[in-house]
């Protein structure tokens, strides 16, 4: 699989394209760990064998990353990975964050569009900007990402106990 087939059109909505907002600062946070979970598979797992993964990198903008956990590929890619973060740091659109904790991401996605994806975190510790306004909190974080072949996906459930829709 290459990455543009791993594109982020794929892989997650822009906040632009939303049908459903909630509080902006915290969608924007959502968006960012989910942008930084999608960067960070792209750069460490894209172009590995399927199966057991164990691996470390570097973070865009500092920081670093190890991925434990399983990946398939068939018609469409299967994962059950947990990203550990330490100071995990990224830049996007609206967002300056960094991460620390344990980010597990698991589900299924393919390149015509389909995912069905869930991302959660006991812990995620997440400092910087979101929005323009600053971050500083640990929180529960716990969402979906679904979409079908030709629609537009969308994110929804909770961070800090808070709900997120996008």
């Amino acid at each position: 699989m290459t990455r543009s087939t791993l594109a982020a059109c794929v892989l997650l909505p822009t906040l632009a394209c939303a049908h459903d907002t909630t509080d902006a600062p915290d969608a924007r946070v959502v968006y960012g760990v989910l942008d930084t979970e999608i960067f960070l598979y792209d750069q460490l797992l894209v172009g590995q064998p399927s199966g057991n993964q164990d691996i470390s990198g570097d973070c865009p903008l500092g920081g670093t990353v190890h991925v434990v956990g399983t990946t398939a590929q068939a018609e469409s890619a299967s994962v059950d990975l947990v990203f550990s973060l330490t100071d995990c740091a990224n830049v996007g659109a609206g967002y300056d964050l960094a991460l620390t904790g344990d980010l597990s991401m698991s589900g299924s996605f393919s390149s015509s569009g389909y995912k069905a994806l869930a991302t959660a975190s006991d812990a995620l510790t997440v400092t910087g900007t979101a929005d323009a306004i600053d971050v500083d909190d640990t929180c529960v974080l716990a969402v979906t990402d679904q979409g079908s072949a030709g629609e537009a996906s969308h994110v929804a459930g909770e961070w800090c106990g808070r709900s997120v829709s996008f």
